[in-house]
Formats: C-alpha cells, structure tokens, sequence
C-alpha cells in the first residue's frame, strides 16, 4: 500500500510536475508552439494537484496514517 518511499517519491513527482508545467507555461508564451505546450502545461499542472490530492486523501485512512507515523522525516 503506501509507505513513506512512495510517498516521498509523489509528493516530489507532484512538485515536478507542478514546476515542469509552470515552466513550459512560460515558453508558451513565446509563441512557438503556443498553443499545444499551453495545453500541456495546463494538464502538468492539474495533475500535479490531482496527484497531491489523492495521495494526501489517501494518507488520512487509518491504517495508512498508522504506518505514516513510523516515518523518519
């Protein structure tokens, strides 16, 4: 299920995203291509909260959250 690895691993493949699709929302505005990378942005950008949203959803069940707390952080 989920342990501390991956949670780790998608919180920072969360921010990844969130960072690759700012960035690429920022060389869409130069024009090439404006369109089809603003899009892509856009769709980087909402799964990257999706993906927070779950896992964070996730980790509040009990028995999740019991295995979290042995965590090093």
């Amino acid at each position: 299920m989920l342990d501390c690895r991956l949670m780790r691993a998608s919180v920072l493949l969360s921010a990844g995203l969130l960072i690759s699709g700012v960035l690429l929302g920022l060389i869409a505005f130069s024009g090439l291509l404006a369109v089809a990378f603003s899009q892509l942005a856009l769709m980087m950008v909402l799964s990257a909260a999706l993906l927070l949203g779950c896992i964070f959803l996730l980790a509040l069940t009990p028995g999740v959250a019991r295995r979290l707390e042995e965590c090093r952080h």
